[in-house]
């Protein structure tokens, strides 16, 4: 009986095969990163098309599919081509292609009628498959409708749509809290930044291209949580410098509909690292291209972009972030800012309000941002690790050169005796007081009260700050003062705990 029905398929897969027009001699299909169209040639025939998008080059296989659903399997492939973008059509027809496994779909999909398939796909697809899974076959029915295969008209599109698949949450991560950078990591970025952008100010060849780009590709990500394949579409004229060192890029957007597709939008560089861009502008003809176009400004492909933001990230923080961890990062500091929904999807590139509601729901509440902020929530003391190699007592303090003894006057307030400094203040490019606690050249006094009160008499500054903003915490003086605190408060902690190493 298995062998007769079998064979009745078998049958049934040949008469539709047969009835299937002869495939065009080149199929063409565009590439947005290299902007122009690639073509397959001798699809009938050839069993290896090589698909090129987004700088990389893979291969579809069909030979080991059997020859009558071959045919009709590359029928369907040359549909999604024509209507998806490369990188999309590749995957889910490679999905089509290697699921052998589960091949009984696609028959049944030619050799059933659309009411059967329905509840095959209730009683079995949707109930036992993944969510791709069940995306590549949608696909393929909405192509069988596209051509008229089998039983699959036109007019049944709408019908395909109503399949159901299983739910995912594609912002899980978001509501757990597991992409977010912890505080720490967003300081070590910017103490990274704010040091190239100082080193290139004065010494600049001692800087290596390579180094100016990876930052470069940082900056995007931490300040506007860029997609890597929209830094990979910069092109060298979409960099506007101008006289008064301000830095402006026009990137594309992704992921849009209609008239929406890779419309541009422009961002300005925070103005203390534009000196990286520009520097990296100067030089960016001496990187060689690779696998990008030759106008590319980054000259690196997604990919390639992707994993040299990553290996960034894990030399930076010890921990490998990737760049969609940067992007909600980036998204969340908006959220927890109190911006409006409008402004954070603008932010993000999407057409519609409804994904940021996902970053409000996980958002900290007003009170919660006030605590973090003055430093006085439990929740909060122990986010920020300082980065310090030991502290030191007080007579080992008083005999440090003068120039090492840290003391300054920030905001008005007067205050010394916190620490030393293994280079001196002299040489030192950044805020004395605000920046030491953050710092790996610190060498924090062996006394907890001390650090408790530096963020006591500051307190008063932060509240003048928040009242003065609305509680909007991207301003510069603002972030650095709450850095500050909480690193100042686990100096306090650590060295209570008996942690740190008096030298």
């Amino acid at each position: 009986m298995m062998d007769a029905t079998k064979k009745i398929e078998a049958e049934r897969l040949s008469n539709i095969a047969a009835e299937l027009p002869k495939l065009s001699t080149v199929i063409r299909y565009y590439d947005d990163f290299e902007d122009k169209f690639n073509s397959i040639r001798d699809p009938e025939d050839s069993d290896c098309w090589d698909i090129t998008y987004d700088g990389e080059t893979c291969r579809l296989v069909f030979s080991g599919i059997p020859v009558p659903l071959k045919q009709i399997i590359k029928h369907i492939a040359v549909d999604v081509f024509s209507r998806m973008d490369a990188s999309g059509a590749e995957k889910i027809c490679r999905g089509l292609i290697n699921n052998c496994t589960k091949r009984h779909h696609i028959v049944s999909a030619l050799t059933v009628s659309p009411e059967e398939y329905r509840r095959l796909w209730i009683n079995e697809i949707s109930a036992s498959e993944p969510w791709s899974y069940c995306r590549d076959i949608r696909v393929m029915l909405h192509s069988l409708c596209n051509q008229s295969i089998a039983g699959w008209k036109p007019e049944l599109r709408a019908y395909v749509s109503l399949l159901e698949s299983p739910r995912r949450d594609i912002y899980k991560t978001v509501r757990t809290g597991e992409c977010f950078l912890p505080l720490e990591h967003q300081s070590l970025i910017i103490e990274h930044l704010d040091t190239l952008a100082a080193r290139v100010l004065k010494d600049k060849g001692s800087i290596s291209t390579t180094t100016l780009r990876d930052s470069c590709l940082l900056i995007l990500s931490h300040q506007y949580g860029v997609r890597p394949g929209q830094s990979a579409r910069v092109k060298y004229i979409d960099v506007r410098s101008y006289e008064s060192g301000a830095v402006h890029l026009s990137l594309p957007l992704l992921k849009q509909r209609g008239a929406e597709t890779m419309r541009k939008i422009t961002r300005k560089i925070k103005i203390e690292w534009c000196p990286i861009f520009i520097e990296y502008t100067k030089r960016h003809h001496t990187i060689i291209s690779g696998n990008a176009p030759l106008d590319s400004y980054f000259k690196l492909a997604p990919k390639q972009l992707s994993a040299i933001l990553s290996n960034l990230m894990e030399k930076l923080t010890g921990t490998r972030w990737s760049p969609t961890d940067l992007r909600h990062t980036a998204a969340q500091r908006l959220a927890d800012a109190g911006t409006s929904h409008i402004v954070l999807s603008e932010f993000m590139g999407h057409s519609t309000t409804l994904s940021a509601n996902v970053y409000f729901d996980t958002s900290q509440t007003q009170a919660q941002r006030i605590n973090q902020a003055l430093g006085i929530s439990h929740i909060y003391s122990t986010v920020a690790s300082v980065a310090k190699t030991r502290t030191i007592d007080k007579d080992k303090l008083l005999n440090l050169p003068a120039d090492q003894q840290i003391g300054g006057v920030p905001h008005g307030i007067p205050i010394a005796g916190i620490g030393g400094c293994t280079i001196g203040q002299s040489v030192c490019t950044k805020n004395p007081i605000l920046s030491c606690y953050t710092c790996r050249k610190f060498m924090p006094l062996a006394d907890p009260a001390i650090h408790e009160s530096v963020v006591e008499t500051l307190r008063p500054i932060v509240s003048e700050f928040l009242n003065a903003s609305r509680f909007n915490d991207e301003s510069p003086a603002y972030t650095q003062l709450k850095r500050m605190f909480q690193a100042a408060l686990d100096v306090s902690e650590e060295i209570k705990r008996g942690n740190g190493k008096v030298n």
